[in-house]
């Protein structure tokens, strides 16, 4: 009980000495919370982390970038400290491009600067597909495209199936099974072939974990359990194609080479041709290592994304900087 405390405790601070401050933008639904890195008075870049994780993914990569432009993390609906959708309704990819416009609409941002990790990166190409205009630049952490399934129909009867069953156990009253801390590390750093290294991953358990009333000694998920079940809804290979053609930003996309496709992934590559004929500049680097290694090792990308910022972080940024109502 008291490590989990310690580790909350300085939730308001780096180790590196880049500050941040709780945030809670408000939403139909309830809220959408994350961490606003310093500084504070400009218009900050919007950065997503991946599937089941925490705004606590970008937690040692943030304060290694360069700042003289902020950071706002968040945690997607359903995972950390942001409120779930409402009952009956279900996550898919198109929930996240949605909260990017309720933020800056909130915010009042007259463009948009997007980073993501993994199902994160994927949100905010769907939103650059969606709203070129918008972007100004898009940085992509091991993840661009939506899957595309061939055959998709059994698989969305699975994930319908898995869908209402944890929207009932997400209503019971009941707690949920709860582990002691090491327990649920283990558990955690497993993942995705021992993506996440064991010694970082409180930095993305600490908002998704809450100690037991049962036994404080124990800590059960405070994530929706709906964000278990499989994405039901599927893009067509064409019209990902078709969207890549509107994307006019710049591009940073980061491939870490211990990472699968999940699909064929010659669907990547023919996306990434037809990027190369639209954007800007549309850069693509791979850099060794796990799907976390933005977490694990984020010494071995900030260097990309630094220079990457240091020649498209060019638009006037006066106008979007903190709220004191969304300030916890």
């Amino acid at each position: 009980m008291s490590r989990f405390r310690n580790l909350t405790a300085l939730r308001h601070f780096s180790t590196k000495q880049r500050t941040f401050k709780e945030i809670k933008i408000p939403v139909p639904w309830g809220h959408v919370a994350g961490k606003w890195w310093e500084p504070y008075d400009k218009r900050p870049i919007l950065t997503l982390h991946g599937w089941q994780d925490s705004c606590g993914s970008f937690d040692r990569l943030v304060p290694l970038l360069k700042d003289d432009v902020g950071i706002v993390a968040i945690d997607l609906p359903g995972h950390g400290y942001s409120s779930r959708l409402p009952p009956g309704m279900f996550y898919n990819n198109m929930n996240y491009p949605i909260i990017i416009q309720h933020i800056a609409n909130y915010l009042e941002w007259p463009k948009i600067s997007l980073m993501g990790h993994s199902l994160g990166a994927i949100s905010s190409f769907i939103y650059t597909i969606i709203f070129p205009e918008n972007v100004d630049f898009l940085i992509c952490i091991d993840g661009v495209k939506p899957l595309y399934m061939k055959n998709n129909g059994p698989r969305m009867a699975l994930g319908i199936q898995e869908l209402l069953k944890y929207d009932e156990l997400g209503r019971s009253k009941e707690e949920p099974p709860s582990y002691p801390l090491e327990v649920i590390k283990k558990r955690m750093a497993a993942l995705n072939t021992q993506s996440i290294s064991i010694d970082h991953c409180h930095h993305i358990l600490n908002r998704n974990i809450a100690p037991s009333k049962a036994d404080p000694d124990k800590y059960y998920f405070t994530r929706d359990p709906r964000l278990k079940a499989r994405f039901i809804y599927n893009w067509a290979q064409k019209d990902l194609l078709e969207g890549a053609y509107r994307v006019i930003c710049p591009m940073l996309m980061i491939k870490f080479t211990e990472s699968g496709y999940y699909e064929d992934k010659q669907n990547f590559y023919e996306l990434l041709d037809a990027l190369k004929k639209t954007s800007k500049d549309a850069q693509y680097h791979y850099v060794d290592g796990s799907h976390h290694t933005h977490l694990n090792n984020p010494e071995s990308v900030k260097d990309l994304i630094n220079n990457f910022l240091e020649t498209y972080n060019i638009e006037d940024r006066k106008i979007g900087g903190i709220k004191s109502d969304i300030i916890c």
